[in-house]
Order: C-alpha cells, then sequence, then structure tokens
C-alpha cells in the first residue's frame, strides 16, 4: 500500500468529517424554525395570553442552547465540543443527544446489518443464476420485473406490508421494538419478543436491497463469462461447477464487496422511512422526531453520525479491497 494515498485518503476522510460538523453548525445557527412552536402545542395557551413575558422567556432560554453570539467562537465551541462527543442536550426531553443515539443506534444497527446481509447472500445467488440465463425470456422477464421492483420508494414497500401484514390479518406488530409484556435482558422472551417485531421492517429493508443486489451480480457473471480465463477453462475440460465456484462466482461477487460496506452507511438514512412507518426506536425514527419538534441539536447529532456512517465506509472499502482481490494494489499509481 502507498503511504502517500494512505495520507491522502486519511487527511481526506478528516476533511470530510469536518466539513460535516461545520455545515451541521451552520444549519444550527442559522435555521429560521424555532421549537417554541412545537412546545407551545403542549402549554396552556391562555397562559401566554396572560403573560406575554413567558414567551420571552421560553424564546430567550431556547436560543441560549443554540450556538448563537461571536460566529467563530461559537463555531470553534461547537466543533470541539462534537469531537469530544459532546453534541448538546436534547431541546425536548433535555437529555444528552449522545446518550439518545446511544440508544437508538443499536436497533438501527441490528435491522440495518440483518437485512444487507440476508439480502447480499441471497442477492449474489440469484443474479449469479440470472446471468447464467442470459438472453433466455426468464432472464428477460426477471430483469424488467427487478427493474420495476426497484423503481419502487422503500415507504411504499413498508406502507403495504405494515397494512396487510399488521393491519389487516394482524400476523405482525404494528410498531416497536419488543412487547411490554416481556423483561428486557438476556432471555429468551425477551429476544424472541425483539425478532418478531423486527421482522417487518427487516423484511422492508431486504425486499429492497435484494433487488439491487440481484441485478448488480447478474451484471457482473455476464461481464465475467466473455472473460478469456472462463473460456480457457470451458475449452480445457474443467467441471462446470468449479467453473462456476472458483472462475466465475469470486471474481463476479469482489465488485460488490466495495458496495456492501458503502451500504451499511447508506441504510442508516434508508431505514428513516421504515423506522417511522413502523415505530421502530432507531436513529431514523430519532432523526423524524427531531425534525418535527425542532430539536436542532439531536437533528444535527443524527445528521453527524449518518454523514460520518458513509465515510468511514467508504474509507474501510478503500483499504480491505486490495486483501480480497490481489490485482488491486491501493494507492500505486
Amino acid at each position: 500500500m502507498n503511504n502517500k494515498w494512505l495520507i491522502r485518503r486519511l487527511a481526506s476522510v478528516i476533511v470530510a468529517i469536518f466539513a460535516t460538523i461545520v455545515i451541521s453548525w451552520a444549519l444550527l445557527e442559522f435555521s429560521p424554525y424555532s421549537p417554541a412552536n412545537y412546545i407551545m402545542q403542549f402549554i396552556n395557551p391562555q397562559e401566554f395570553a396572560q403573560k406575554p413575558e413567558l414567551y420571552s422567556s421560553l424564546i430567550d432560554y431556547l436560543n441560549t442552547l443554540r450556538p448563537h453570539g461571536n460566529p467563530l467562537i461559537s463555531a470553534a465551541d461547537y466543533i470541539w465540543n462534537t469531537l469530544h462527543g459532546n453534541l448538546g442536550f436534547s431541546i425536548i426531553s433535555n437529555v444528552p443527544v449522545a446518550q439518545l443515539i446511544a440508544v437508538a443506534l443499536p436497533w438501527t444497527l441490528f435491522i440495518v446489518v440483518t437485512s444487507l446481509l440476508i439480502s447480499f447472500f441471497l442477492g449474489i445467488r440469484i443474479g449469479q443464476k440470472l446471468g447464467y440465463m442470459r438472453g433466455t425470456k426468464t432472464d428477460s422477464i426477471s430483469t424488467v420485473s427487478l427493474s420495476i421492483l426497484r423503481s419502487v420508494p422503500i415507504y411504499i414497500y413498508a406502507v403495504l406490508l405494515i397494512y396487510i401484514l399488521a393491519f389487516t390479518y394482524r400476523i405482525f406488530p404494528t410498531g416497536g421494538a419488543y412487547s411490554v409484556n416481556v423483561t428486557p435482558g438476556f432471555n429468551l422472551p425477551f429476544i424472541a419478543s425483539v425478532l418478531y417485531h423486527a421482522f417487518l421492517p427487516i423484511f422492508t429493508l431486504t425486499i429492497v436491497n435484494l433487488v439491487g443486489w440481484i441485478l448488480q451480480m447478474r451484471a457482473n457473471t455476464i461481464y465475467v463469462l466473455g472473460e478469456d480465463f472462463v473460456n480457457f477453462a470451458e475449452v480445457s475440460g474443467i467441471k462446470k461447477d468449479i467453473i462456476e465456484k472458483k472462475f466465475i462466482g469470486k471474481n463476479a461477487i469482489l465488485p460488490l464487496y466495495t458496495s456492501l460496506v458503502i451500504a451499511i452507511g447508506f441504510s442508516f438514512s434508508g431505514s428513516v422511512f421504515v423506522e417511522q412507518t413502523f415505530s421502530y426506536p432507531g436513529v431514523g425514527n430519532l432523526l423524524i422526531n427531531s425534525i418535527t419538534s425542532n430539536d436542532y441539536p439531536t437533528e444535527m447529532g443524527v445528521f453527524i453520525i449518518i454523514i460520518v456512517a458513509v465515510i468511514v465506509g467508504n474509507l474501510i472499502a478503500d483499504l480491505t479491497y486490495s486483501f480480497l482481490d490481489p490485482r488491486a494494489k491501493v494507492g500505486e499509481e
């Protein structure tokens, strides 16, 4: 690995993360919206009518939670605190944002990683089979159908599944991470309840991801089938099963590794609609709630986590790809 390339790559990651923090500070500083309007929904309007100074006091208090003042000083303080894990306090719940994210993040990681792994391994298998059947009627129908399914937004799948399987037939729960009747902990009833409640979110994400993996693996398989080393192996009399596994399968799957690592980061943003639809207590649901309530610190904290996940995913993919594919020399010019 080229040391100069590695230094440049790490520097670009640091710059990207720093830019993310600066942008989040700017959005927090110059946002025209106020959480006061959201909070006032839960306060008796007559109190403000009788005591107008209460509204002014509320606005003054909320402004203390935002980085107003000298832009350079407030920006430096915000960046310093963020780099040290201090994302501020939630305006609505008055709880540290880092604590809210720490509670919600494991739930999102669970459904995102599980759905990605299931869809990935199913996708490469189905896509490889479709690649072998290129040009056939089955391949044409499957490709068109998958392309149509891929164009459907993720929230459409979520709404259809919750309507049919939760509201209509009541096979699965309509929301939540586990039943209120179980005791959280490492016990069988709790684990079973978690899996039961997570089925629909995982199934939704799996459907969306599966279509993409199938189409990518099909395209890669068709490309590898045209390579000279595959034709030479077939002429040499090597068994078809060996050619499919060692010559075609391994080479076709390599480009998907980068997509898999990067997809983990991007799936955080994709899980927003799924978690909101199924009332799943992950970072996506936390982000939506913070946006609707104008909870700036929480909103920006989740925003930073999502962007950093994408940046780190790209970095990991770049650094590890050469170990899987000896032909790729990372950082060499």
